[in-house]
């Protein structure tokens, strides 16, 4: 179950954040001004799957097209966007694309489930080192300056990523403390409770998520775990409903749609109907 559910998540963060954080770069390398369009479509992309509240994102667009204008008329100046939120993107797409090739290494064929990874394993490469580096400076920064809410969800995701998942509850912990009413906070710290139990949805979990659910109704993730509680439960029907809920009220382009289709095509093979 725990493997189903991570390369499902992997799947969603890998669409949430690798690709515009590429079609970004494309966009620079043609033309300066390009950046301000990639952090659009990004802050757009990142609105429709509740990663980015809405207020946080007509605030966070209103300063894109204040920093676009002003580059209109000097060119050369230095890119301002915030260093954490393009390490947030930076440390979730790197990272999990080393998570996805981990989990195909272990359970990927048939003919390797359960095989026990080999003693030795190559050096990590040196991005990757460098990543791991600026993950554990924003811990020590964020120790020692704690009120940063964005900070700790940036190193919750991290966490999450890497499959520390008792750090990852306790940073998004840190970041409801000081901002209760997110919805993907609480979202984010079901997901880490989750996966910390190897899958199991455990009451603490549950309650994270129905947490975010009362705070926003439409939070796909809350929505989407809230039904595997369901399956987990015996509660079979109820779970496949949700999802095929889902799937209904989400738009045809939503990143997310393969997520829920592949569950419930587990789900209907494991029932075998």
């Amino acid at each position: 179950m725990i493997w189903i559910l991570i390369a499902l998540i992997a799947s969603l963060v890998v669409i949430a954040l690798a690709l515009p954080a590429l079609r970004r770069t494309r966009h620079e390398t043609a033309s300066g001004m390009g950046a301000f369009a990639g952090q659009l479509e990004e802050l757009r992309r990142d609105a429709e799957l509740g990663l980015v509240e809405p207020a946080e994102a007509q605030a966070a667009e209103r300063d894109i097209r204040r920093r676009a204008a002003a580059a209109g008329h000097c060119r050369a100046e230095p890119d301002t966007e915030s260093p954490r939120f393009r390490l947030g993107l930076i440390v979730a797409s790197v990272l999990t694309a080393m998570t996805a090739v981990l989990i195909y290494m272990a359970i990927g064929s048939p003919h390797l489930a359960g095989a026990r990874p080999a003693p030795s394993a190559p050096a990590m490469p040196d991005d990757v080192q460098a990543v791991m580096a600026e993950i554990d400076a924003l811990a020590a920064d964020l120790m020692a300056n704690p009120e940063n809410p964005r900070g700790w969800a940036v190193l919750g995701q991290a966490y999450l990523t890497l499959g520390r998942y008792d750090e990852a509850a306790i940073a998004f912990e840190n970041a409801i403390d000081r901002v209760p009413d997110s919805a993907y906070l609480f979202s984010s710290l079901g997901q880490a409770y989750l996966f910390g139990e190897n899958g199991s949805m455990t009451p603490r979990a549950r309650e994270a998520f129905s947490r975010a659910l009362d705070l926003e109704p439409g939070d796909v993730r809350a929505r989407f775990f809230l039904a595997e509680a369901d399956y987990q439960d015996g509660n079979e029907e109820a779970a496949l409903a949700e999802w095929q809920a889902l799937l209904e009220d989400a738009p045809e382009d939503a990143g997310y749609r393969s997520m829920i289709e592949a569950r419930l095509a587990a789900a209907v093979e494991e029932g075998g109907d």
